[in-house]
């Protein structure tokens, strides 16, 4: 169980500082749609594991209603379609790699 957390713990804190990295390219007026990109599909990966990993940590009563862990897994499983398929993410993110390699 402690493994769990100290992976959702670290995980959490690339996610938000990607994100960072990624806004305070946005308000320098660079361009951050790689890094937004990246922060998005990772963030999405990592709810899903964590959620994941929270309901285990919690056991059957993961999945009973009246635990918000429940709730949690479902908003999780989410992102990546409201947030564009992770497949469709990856493809923006590697051509905007190619991109910049071919420059």
């Amino acid at each position: 169980m402690a493994n769990k957390i100290a992976m959702m713990a670290a995980e959490l804190v690339a996610c938000r500082q990607l994100t960072y990295f990624s806004a305070r390219r946005k308000d320098s007026g660079k361009r951050c749609d790689l890094e937004a990109g990246m922060a998005k599909l990772l963030a999405a990966r990592v709810a899903w594991a964590s959620a994941d990993n929270a309901l285990q940590i919690h056991g059957g009563n993961g999945f009973a209603l009246e635990y918000p862990i429940s709730r949690v897994l479902c908003d999780a499983r989410i992102l990546n379609i409201f947030e564009g398929a992770g497949e469709i993410q990856a493809q923006v993110i590697a051509r905007r790699l190619l991109e910049e390699g071919a420059n």
